[in-house]
């Protein structure tokens, strides 16, 4: 037992020694870093740049001489080819002497910003789904796509509790209403990306969810008081951050019950520094959302807008109006001692401390785009798609007509849902009766006069918008002409979108039964049709209260027993 005790006591040593060693090659190579960088080039180091290259070889050019010139710290991926998107990553890696950490808001995969991939669910569709190792698989998924192009931090998960249903810019974004569970969610996601090598960002700090303005267009308000927002909105962020949260985004936001000037969360000390990094204790990265958007320039000269968000406490400074402009400013700032050089200090370790764990201290090397496309697209992605489009497919009602068992339906196809047409005739013979979505009153009444003799007709409703802004892409004259359908025939609607959106049917209890599939996905459309035809189960359950009589939580999940 001694000898074992020795032995134990032996490793530990030798366990504390490597640690130790690690931890001074690493501060070596930061202190050997700074002392070669400028002030300029430190301050360079904070910032993050949007790129766009599908804007052709000038914009590259100008973005390439941005990179080159300041020594830029960071870059964020906009919409692009993934091929593209790694020549390009390749080329700007070789302008700079410090690797630029790579970013994007792939908040659903990398196909929110590169085309050609599989396009994973969003964060609301994935709140309807019970399992949350599914969550997770679906982080190590998204992890695995990060790392294929290049990229080292994921702008996600979205932690915001989306508790307004006219929300225009979060909604369907968020994991739902219910704090616990979005908590839950997001650290699922979370955990599979940290798991897969990526770092995180939680998002929008101190909560975005409800607010009905977009803070892309203007400077939203959150009215609650203090206590409703530390218990409601700023849940998700404490708990994550306890559990190893590695980057927070702040919003642009006004809170007037957390601080008294007119300014966005994102710029005030009160929010990033005293709540974030004292009373929540975060030691991670903090990065603002991007300060072009107007809620973040709202009453403020745009180039000074990184300068404030430094001294407010962010650490990285996400796509400022101009870049050079905003260099300018807060390198005028510490020559004038309203910010001192130990801070710009401090704040560039930061960054140089984060990309030495990636590893890009021991250089960078290129990412391969060949069979890139078969990478982002593999067997098992498609797979996993599938799973999370049936684990969220939430059954509202059902007047114990599903599973269906007819060997005719009349169908009615509301926008385009090929998947879900062909799906159907698998099971029975379907006569389909077609309308778009903004069909006039003339279409509308051609189709009702083509319904006489249908008992069963099952609606699937298609091409709607996410947005509330958008009255979520449904039509008036639609829903009341399926309103006025239940109060004759057996209807089964299928809603292929926003679940808020259902609240836009006036008969809900005429319905012979609802189903929520959250999006026009192909795999949703797949698994919709087999479930209401008992081929698979109903196992989601509402993210989100739609009305009284569908609330948060509620899901029929027990009627194709198999």
């Amino acid at each position: 037992m001694k000898i074992f005790k020795i032995m134990f006591i032996a490793s530990l040593l030798v366990i504390s020694a490597v640690c130790t060693n690690a931890q001074e090659s690493k501060q070596k190579w930061i202190n050997a870093k700074i002392k070669s960088m400028t002030l300029r080039q430190q301050i360079a180091q904070l910032f993050v740049v949007a790129c766009y290259p599908e804007r052709g070889e000038k914009y590259i050019s100008e973005i390439s001489d941005i990179i080159r010139n300041e020594q830029i710290g960071g870059i964020i991926w906009g919409e692009c080819s993934p091929t593209l998107c790694i020549e390009t990553l390749n080329h700007l890696q070789s302008l700079v002497n410090i690797p630029l950490l790579v970013t994007m808001d792939a908040e659903w995969g990398v196909a929110m910003r590169l085309d050609s991939v599989i396009k994973f669910p969003q964060q609301l569709t994935l709140g309807a789904i019970q399992d949350n190792n599914l969550i997770y698989k679906f982080g190590l998924a998204v992890a695995e796509q990060c790392r294929n192009t290049g990229v080292h931090f994921n702008f996600a998960p979205v932690a915001d509790v989306n508790n307004n249903p006219n929300n225009p810019v979060i909604n369907m974004r968020s994991f739902g209403e219910n704090k616990y569970k979005v908590t839950e969610k997001a650290y699922a996601y979370m955990k599979g990306m940290h798991d897969g090598g990526i770092l995180t960002c939680i998002k929008h700090f101190p909560g975005h969810g409800d607010t009905d303005k977009d803070s892309h267009k203007e400077l939203p308000t959150i009215t609650h008081d203090k206590k409703h927002i530390n218990d409601t909105e700023l849940y998700p962020f404490r708990e994550l951050i306890k559990r190893g949260a590695t980057g927070v985004m702040t919003a642009h936001l006004r809170i007037p019950a957390l601080y008294e000037n007119d300014i966005p969360a994102s710029q005030s000390k009160e929010i990033c520094t005293n709540l974030l990094q004292k009373k929540l204790k975060f030691k991670g990265l903090i990065v603002t959302d991007a300060l072009e958007m107007k809620g973040a320039t709202y009453n403020c000269d745009t180039s000074k807008v990184a300068m404030y968000s430094l001294i407010a406490g962010n650490n990285i400074l996400e796509i400022p109006i101009n870049v050079t402009k905003s260099i300018d400013e807060i390198e005028k700032a510490v020559k004038n001692g309203e910010i001192s050089k130990q801070y710009i200090k401090k704040n560039c370790k930061k960054i140089l401390a984060a990309k030495y764990d990636l590893g890009l201290h021991n250089g960078f090397t290129p990412v391969s785009s060949q069979g890139i496309l078969e990478k982002l697209n593999t067997e098992q992605a498609k797979t996993l798609r599938f799973e999370l489009a049936e684990a969220s497919l939430t059954l509202l009602s059902n007047k114990d007509i599903l599973p269906l068992n007819s060997t005719k339906i009349k169908y009615i196809e509301i926008g385009k849902g090929k998947a879900f047409k062909t799906q159907l005739n698998e099971y029975c013979e379907i006569d389909t009766v077609s309308l778009k979505p903004n069909a006039s009153k003339e279409n509308i009444d051609s189709v009702v006069a083509n319904l006489s003799d249908a008992q069963t007709i099952i609606i699937g409703y298609h091409n709607t918008h996410p947005r509330p802004y958008k009255n979520f892409g449904i039509d008036t004259l639609i829903v009341d002409f399926i309103d006025n359908l239940t109060t004759t025939k057996n209807v089964v609607l299928v809603f292929f979108g926003n679940p808020y959106a259902i609240a836009k049917f006036k008969n809900h209890e005429k319905f012979a039964a609802i189903v929520a599939a959250y999006d026009n996905s192909e795999e949703a459309q797949i698994c919709s049709a087999k479930a209401i035809f008992g081929k698979q189960k109903f196992r989601g359950k509402l993210p989100v209260s739609i009305n009284e009589k569908y609330k948060e939580d509620f899901g029929i999940i027990d009627v194709n027993n198999f």
